[in-house]
Protein backbone atom coordinates (compact mmCIF):
# COMPACT_ATOMS: atom_id res chain seq x y z
CA UNK A 1 0.00 0.00 0.00
CA UNK A 2 1.53 3.38 -0.92
CA UNK A 3 0.74 6.41 1.33
CA UNK A 4 -0.10 9.68 -0.89
CA UNK A 5 3.48 11.44 -1.23
CA UNK A 6 5.56 8.80 0.62
CA UNK A 7 6.90 7.55 -2.60
CA UNK A 8 7.11 4.19 -0.74
CA UNK A 9 5.21 1.52 1.07
CA UNK A 10 3.67 2.11 4.32
CA UNK A 11 4.60 0.12 7.59
CA UNK A 12 2.67 -0.71 9.83
CA UNK A 13 4.04 0.70 13.84
CA UNK A 14 3.10 -1.15 16.61
CA UNK A 15 2.66 2.15 19.59
CA UNK A 16 4.63 0.87 22.36
CA UNK A 17 3.91 1.91 26.03
CA UNK A 18 6.20 1.98 29.00
CA UNK A 19 5.50 -0.33 31.91
CA UNK A 20 3.73 3.01 34.03
CA UNK A 21 1.66 4.13 31.13
CA UNK A 22 0.55 0.34 30.35
CA UNK A 23 -0.57 0.38 33.69
CA UNK A 24 -2.24 3.39 33.79
CA UNK A 25 -4.07 2.66 31.03
CA UNK A 26 -5.54 -0.91 32.80
CA UNK A 27 -6.56 1.22 35.94
CA UNK A 28 -8.05 3.53 33.83
CA UNK A 29 -10.10 0.49 31.83
CA UNK A 30 -10.75 -1.27 34.62
CA UNK A 31 -12.28 1.49 36.27
CA UNK A 32 -14.42 2.44 33.23
CA UNK A 33 -15.58 -1.25 33.40
CA UNK A 34 -16.55 -1.00 36.59
CA UNK A 35 -19.47 1.36 35.94
CA UNK A 36 -21.29 -1.23 33.73
CA UNK A 37 -20.46 -4.56 35.49
CA UNK A 38 -23.21 -6.37 35.62
CA UNK A 39 -21.28 -8.54 37.68
CA UNK A 40 -21.80 -8.60 42.00
CA UNK A 41 -23.75 -5.63 43.05
CA UNK A 42 -22.91 -3.81 46.41
CA UNK A 43 -26.56 -3.52 48.72
CA UNK A 44 -26.85 -0.58 51.13
CA UNK A 45 -28.78 1.07 53.15
CA UNK A 46 -30.16 4.81 51.80
CA UNK A 47 -32.10 5.64 54.40
CA UNK A 48 -32.93 3.99 57.80
CA UNK A 49 -36.02 5.54 58.79
CA UNK A 50 -38.05 3.34 56.94
CA UNK A 51 -35.42 1.39 55.71
CA UNK A 52 -34.85 1.71 51.97
CA UNK A 53 -32.21 -0.38 50.58
CA UNK A 54 -30.21 0.61 47.14
CA UNK A 55 -27.64 -1.25 44.85
CA UNK A 56 -24.46 0.36 43.21
CA UNK A 57 -25.28 -1.23 39.94
CA UNK A 58 -24.96 1.84 37.29
CA UNK A 59 -25.79 1.20 33.63
CA UNK A 60 -25.85 -2.34 33.96
CA UNK A 61 -27.71 -4.74 31.77
CA UNK A 62 -31.27 -5.81 32.16
CA UNK A 63 -31.11 -9.75 33.26
CA UNK A 64 -34.44 -10.48 33.94
CA UNK A 65 -38.34 -8.51 33.64
CA UNK A 66 -39.35 -7.56 36.80
CA UNK A 67 -42.89 -6.31 37.99
CA UNK A 68 -45.21 -6.39 40.84
CA UNK A 69 -47.20 -3.90 43.36
CA UNK A 70 -44.82 -1.42 45.61
CA UNK A 71 -46.19 -2.30 49.35
CA UNK A 72 -44.34 -0.68 52.57
CA UNK A 73 -44.37 -2.97 55.25
CA UNK A 74 -44.01 -0.45 58.53
CA UNK A 75 -43.74 -3.59 60.90
CA UNK A 76 -41.28 -5.12 59.17
CA UNK A 77 -39.70 -2.09 57.77
CA UNK A 78 -39.29 -3.38 54.39
CA UNK A 79 -40.37 -2.20 50.80
CA UNK A 80 -41.19 -4.83 48.49
CA UNK A 81 -42.57 -5.47 45.20
CA UNK A 82 -45.69 -8.12 45.55
CA UNK A 83 -47.19 -10.46 42.74
CA UNK A 84 -49.78 -12.22 42.67
CA UNK A 85 -48.94 -16.32 41.54
CA UNK A 86 -52.37 -17.38 41.85
CA UNK A 87 -54.47 -19.21 44.23
CA UNK A 88 -54.44 -16.54 46.49
CA UNK A 89 -50.44 -16.88 46.57
CA UNK A 90 -48.74 -13.68 46.97
CA UNK A 91 -44.64 -13.66 46.30
CA UNK A 92 -42.65 -10.99 47.90
CA UNK A 93 -39.68 -9.92 46.98
CA UNK A 94 -37.29 -7.35 48.76
CA UNK A 95 -36.89 -3.92 46.61
CA UNK A 96 -33.31 -2.80 45.75
CA UNK A 97 -33.55 0.42 44.16
CA UNK A 98 -31.24 2.58 42.02
CA UNK A 99 -28.68 4.79 43.43
CA UNK A 100 -30.03 8.24 44.53
CA UNK A 101 -33.40 6.84 45.08
CA UNK A 102 -35.34 8.22 48.22
CA UNK A 103 -38.56 8.02 50.49
CA UNK A 104 -41.12 9.74 49.40
CA UNK A 105 -43.54 10.84 51.69
CA UNK A 106 -47.07 12.75 52.15
CA UNK A 107 -48.30 14.56 55.24
CA UNK A 108 -45.55 12.82 57.23
CA UNK A 109 -46.61 9.46 56.36
CA UNK A 110 -44.40 7.26 53.31
CA UNK A 111 -46.10 8.19 50.34
CA UNK A 112 -43.51 5.84 48.23
CA UNK A 113 -40.46 6.33 46.60
CA UNK A 114 -39.02 8.61 44.17
CA UNK A 115 -36.36 6.89 41.76
CA UNK A 116 -34.52 8.85 39.63
CA UNK A 117 -35.42 9.72 35.91
CA UNK A 118 -38.49 7.69 36.64
CA UNK A 119 -39.93 9.85 39.41
CA UNK A 120 -42.45 9.22 42.13
CA UNK A 121 -43.94 5.73 42.71
CA UNK A 122 -46.75 5.48 45.21
CA UNK A 123 -47.66 2.88 47.69
CA UNK A 124 -49.73 -0.10 45.96
CA UNK A 125 -48.45 1.43 42.69
CA UNK A 126 -47.92 -1.04 39.80
CA UNK A 127 -43.94 -1.19 38.61
CA UNK A 128 -43.43 -2.84 35.94
CA UNK A 129 -39.22 -2.87 34.59
CA UNK A 130 -36.23 -4.54 34.16
CA UNK A 131 -33.65 -5.99 36.89
CA UNK A 132 -31.77 -8.92 38.50
CA UNK A 133 -32.64 -11.16 41.78
CA UNK A 134 -30.49 -12.01 44.32
CA UNK A 135 -30.02 -14.27 47.40
CA UNK A 136 -27.71 -15.45 49.78
CA UNK A 137 -26.97 -18.55 47.15
CA UNK A 138 -26.56 -17.05 43.63
CA UNK A 139 -23.61 -14.71 44.21
CA UNK A 140 -25.38 -11.59 42.67
CA UNK A 141 -25.41 -9.78 45.18
CA UNK A 142 -22.75 -9.00 48.26
CA UNK A 143 -23.55 -9.02 51.73
CA UNK A 144 -27.12 -9.18 51.66
CA UNK A 145 -28.73 -7.33 54.50
CA UNK A 146 -30.90 -8.95 57.14
CA UNK A 147 -34.36 -8.66 56.53
CA UNK A 148 -37.67 -9.96 58.55
CA UNK A 149 -39.06 -13.02 57.09
CA UNK A 150 -42.09 -11.20 56.41
CA UNK A 151 -40.16 -9.36 53.60
CA UNK A 152 -39.94 -12.48 51.64
CA UNK A 153 -42.53 -15.39 50.85
CA UNK A 154 -43.22 -17.93 48.06
CA UNK A 155 -39.49 -17.79 47.00
CA UNK A 156 -39.15 -14.36 47.35
CA UNK A 157 -35.49 -12.94 46.74
CA UNK A 158 -34.38 -9.78 46.38
CA UNK A 159 -34.85 -7.77 43.45
CA UNK A 160 -32.41 -5.40 42.36
CA UNK A 161 -34.04 -2.46 40.22
CA UNK A 162 -32.30 -1.37 37.45
CA UNK A 163 -34.73 -0.02 35.28
CA UNK A 164 -38.44 0.96 35.40
CA UNK A 165 -40.47 0.83 32.03
CA UNK A 166 -43.56 1.83 33.68
CA UNK A 167 -44.96 3.24 37.30
CA UNK A 168 -48.57 3.84 37.53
Amino acid sequence: MQHPGSGGAVSARRLRLGPGLRLLVAALAAAACASCSSGPAGVSTAATSPTLLVHDVRGSKTTAGIGGYLRHLSDADCFVLESDLGADVLARQVAVWPPGTRVWRSDGQVAGVDVPGAGRIPVDGRVVGGGAYANATNGFARNLPDVSPECLSSGGEFVLIHEIAEAT
